[in-house]
């Protein structure tokens, strides 16, 4: 019989072989003359032998076959959708550490503790002028965080229609964080007709004059609250309204990653100020 092959320099040659040789024997002799080519024979072979014993399997056998290889697809699926359950998980935990510390009422509005209300000791400076209200820290802040992703990140999608509502939520969030502004400013422009110097306490008892004051520390809390709540109102809005669930988890890791650079650039600073280091110049002898 005459069989046709390929060389190596891509040619064709018809080689006389006797009618007794087998298959497997001209495979073997293929092999050994095609080198590299003999493994893409060999796997289309394999692949031919595949189909044909699945030709010559029973209907039974192909079931089972066909229902392992679903079992296998099916639970590969099953690992997929556990791992975005955990994600989905995993976001409204923390979620939820940003409403118990927004919430929650930020120290007593006692006269002892009016400064922890306004300057933390348990923050570094730097991070309090950061990320207070005081500080300018706005939750508009949250917003503009989401288009940075957007701009640099590469795997951060945000649909069209994602960024016009992106747009309108800044403009809505923009005129509640006037209205606090404007609210802060009225304490701080009429605080002073509350302190004990002022002829207004004068005329007043020490306990009237010290009523008034608590008050005053009161509408102060009530307002640093309102701005915690619409600090949260935004971060709600983007993790579980806005961005869907891959860049929600892109979003937070940024977000942490940003207030934690904020507490070491503070925490390394304050510990400058306490211990500032000191050169000292050597005053050896020169020859």
């Amino acid at each position: 019989m005459e069989v046709a092959r390929f060389e190596e320099n891509g040619f064709e040659e018809t080689t006389h072989i006797a009618e007794s040789v087998s298959w497997d024997d001209l495979e073997r002799y293929a092999a050994s003359k095609a080198g590299g080519s003999s493994e893409r024979h060999h796997s289309w072979r394999s692949h031919q032998h595949d189909s044909s014993r699945k030709d010559d399997e029973s209907p039974g056998d192909l079931y089972e076959l066909w229902r392992q290889e679903q079992n296998i697809i099916a639970a590969r699926l099953d690992k997929e959708l556990k791992s975005r359950w955990e994600l989905d998980e995993l976001i409204e935990e923390q979620l939820s550490r940003y409403q118990s510390h927004y919430f929650k009422s930020m120290v007593s509005t006692s006269l002892k503790d009016v400064s922890n209300l306004l300057m933390p000791t348990w923050i570094p400076p730097h991070e309090l002028a950061a990320v207070s209200w005081l500080g300018d820290w706005r939750p508009t802040s949250i917003l503009d965080l989401v288009r940075i992703l957007a701009a640099q990140s590469p795997n951060f999608s945000l649909s069209e229609a994602s960024e016009r509502v992106l747009s309108q939520l800044t403009r809505e969030i923009r005129i509640e964080e006037a209205v606090i502004d404007e609210e802060y400013a009225e304490i701080q422009a009429t605080c002073v007709l509350h302190l004990p110097f002022s002829p207004l306490c004068n005329a007043q008892s020490r306990e009237e004059a010290l009523g008034s004051v608590q008050e005053l520390f009161g509408n102060i809390n009530k307002v640093i609250s309102k701005a915690q709540r619409l600090r949260y109102k935004v971060l709600e809005l983007v993790m579980k309204k806005l961005l869907n669930q891959t860049d929600t988890a892109e979003f937070v890791v940024a977000f942490a990653g940003i207030q934690d650079a904020i507490h070491q650039f503070g925490e390394q600073k304050k510990l400058k100020k306490q211990y500032p280091t000191v050169s000292f110049k050597g005053s050896g002898s020169s020859s």
